[in-house]
């Protein structure tokens, strides 16, 4: 059984987590315009007249578009009071972050969060941005350390969620558990991307039935996804709960999720091994016939055996044939020739063995063998001792066609006894 489970890699979080990036971005920069008018309300926060006056010119250019010429204007800024400083980094860094240079951007935001000098909401909301940053340039612990404290302020879902895919950074999967379940009893609604998260932490820390309990809710969430469906049923493997774990691959296969060769094949053989053969041959025979699977000899062999298996012994015979005629498989026919002998069909067993020829003197031997049981059912003595006795000098085959022959032996002279009297 294969248990690798791929759950939510790095790159997927990262990309993720780019995309968000550059929306915020813009919402955080227009903030800043917002910012201007409530400069007003304290006296601590506002901006001296210079400093506000060469802002202003900064805004312009910005709404026009020109981003390198506002760098380069707000770069030439010097600020000097604390409150002054803090406004222009952040503003520096929005505008650093929309042309991308997430360096820059990350040493402006951390002279403007240094300060203390922002209102509340202004302070918080950098913090934020700094968080983000270094989170994104694997700056893992600094990011742990300011989402915490954000955290402690106003605790949110997005937060403790950015603080579970800091801690899946640094692979420290206890945390990021805890993370995410803090982010679940504040959520609004299901949200995915934390309990993809918490599945990733516990498959690493190998709680399975703690995963189960998530892949759960995934698959209520998100019952189209194939891959949830795939994970629960490993899941319960796992955990040895063979039962639940065939009721989950039996379910997403009715919805349509298990429809290639390699998943309808891993379907009916798990049917098999619970002990449903029989619906193991139906479901494998179906694909088959639909060529949902492929036809090949391997397969008519599975479907062979399922057949076999559920005492099918007709059924069996045909697959066995199927698959002999299209490997050569000398032991094949061989099976085949022997289900024919349960079936009472002997001449059946004789015009599959009779065209059968090998160079591998213990196949050949099998096969006479064969032959020599179908000609005794058949009641042709002659010819199975004819053939018994050639077999006795095949080094392979000499035990076995000795007794045949004494047992040929003997059913002759019970025969010629019964003649006689």
């Amino acid at each position: 059984m294969n248990t690798a489970i791929n759950v939510s890699t790095d790159s997927n979080i990262r990309s993720a987590f780019n995309m968000r990036l550059a929306i915020k971005s813009t919402l955080l920069f227009l903030s800043v315009l917002l910012f201007v008018p409530q400069l007003s309300a304290a006296k601590k926060f506002t901006l001296s007249p210079k400093v506000g006056q060469q802002v202003s010119t900064v805004f312009e250019l910005y709404e026009l578009g020109k981003l390198e010429q506002a760098l380069i204007r707000v770069n030439r800024i010097k600020a000097r009071s604390p409150f002054d400083k803090a406004y222009v980094n952040r503003f520096k860094g929005n505008l650093y972050w929309e042309t991308g240079d997430e360096d820059k951007a990350l040493q402006a935001l951390e002279i403007a969060v240094a300060e203390h000098a922002l209102a509340e909401k202004e302070q918080m909301q950098s913090q934020r941005m700094l968080a983000d940053l270094y989170l994104n340039k694997k700056q893992t612990d600094k990011a742990i350390a300011v989402y915490q404290s954000l955290l402690k302020k106003q605790p949110s879902e997005d937060l403790y969620k950015h603080l579970a895919i800091a801690y899946y950074q640094k692979k420290s999967w206890n945390q990021l558990v805890d993370a995410t379940h803090n982010a679940i009893n504040l959520k609004t609604g299901f949200n995915q991307s934390v309990h993809i998260l918490q599945l990733s932490a516990l498959y690493e820390l190998k709680d399975y039935r703690n995963a189960t309990k998530t892949l759960l809710k995934l698959t209520k969430h998100d019952p189209s996804t194939k891959r949830w469906w795939m994970q629960l049923a490993s899941s319960y493997r796992l955990l040895k709960q063979d039962k639940k774990a065939l009721a989950t691959y039996e379910l997403a296969y009715q919805q349509g999720l298990m429809d290639s060769s390699s998943d309808i094949l891993q379907l009916a053989n798990f049917r098999a091994s619970l002990g449903a053969p029989y619906r193991a041959a139906l479901l494998l025979e179906s694909a088959l016939n639909t060529k949902k699977v492929t036809v090949n000899a391997n397969n008519y062999k599975q479907l062979a055996m399922f057949w076999q298996v559920a005492r099918e012994h007709d059924k069996a015979q045909q697959y066995w044939g199927k698959s002999a005629d299209l490997s050569g498989e000398v032991l094949h026919y061989v099976t085949q020739a022997q289900l024919l002998h349960l079936l009472g069909r002997y001449d059946k067993m004789l015009q599959v063995l009779l065209p059968i020829k090998s160079d591998n003197a213990e196949l050949q031997g099998k096969v006479k063998l064969t032959q020599v049981q179908a000609l005794f059912s058949l009641k042709k003595y002659q010819q199975a001792q004819d053939i018994a006795h050639q077999q006795v000098e095949n080094p392979s085959s000499k035990k076995r066609a000795l007794q045949w022959v004494k047992l040929l032996e003997n059913r002759r002279n019970a025969m010629q006894e019964f003649a006689m009297q």
